[in-house]
């Protein structure tokens, strides 16, 4: 399973403002927090993933390198397993199917609330401590 992550925390606009007024690099900042979002859900899919690998196809497909994609001003990193390179499993252990109770801990490493607080509070970190350097 696949899906595109943005930078979404409290505050993210106020800090984009003041990052801009002290002539901050919005754009590095950016894609430093959005790899840092890749290498946590990353690493949680990582240690879910274990316990199935009979083929080790899924876990070949998960996406290990932090690609940054722009789309204007609106920055994300896609994350999870690759459907086209043998992820297809992934979505059947996050859901479950009639056979099969869904594995909470592969959901949990994109959906539950832990890791997206985990993420939101990574994010705001390297926002403010950047915006802190700055201000010196």
């Amino acid at each position: 399973m696949s899906s595109k992550t943005r930078i979404e925390f409290d505050g993210f606009e106020e800090a984009i403002s003041r990052l801009t007024k002290l002539n901050g690099n919005v754009k590095s900042i950016s894609e430093k927090a959005l790899k840092k979002t890749h290498e946590i859900i990353t690493q949680k899919a990582e240690d879910a993933i274990t316990p199935h690998n009979q083929t080790h196809q899924t876990e070949k497909s998960l996406r290990k390198e932090a690609e940054i994609e722009w789309a204007g001003t609106v920055a994300s990193v896609k994350t999870g397993f690759s459907i086209s390179e043998g992820g297809l499993a992934s979505i059947f252990l996050m859901y479950g199917t009639p056979r099969m109770k869904k594995d909470q801990k592969m959901y949990n490493a994109f959906w539950s609330k832990s890791t997206q607080q985990e993420v939101a509070e990574a994010q705001k970190e390297i926002f403010y401590n950047e915006i802190r350097r700055l201000n010196g």
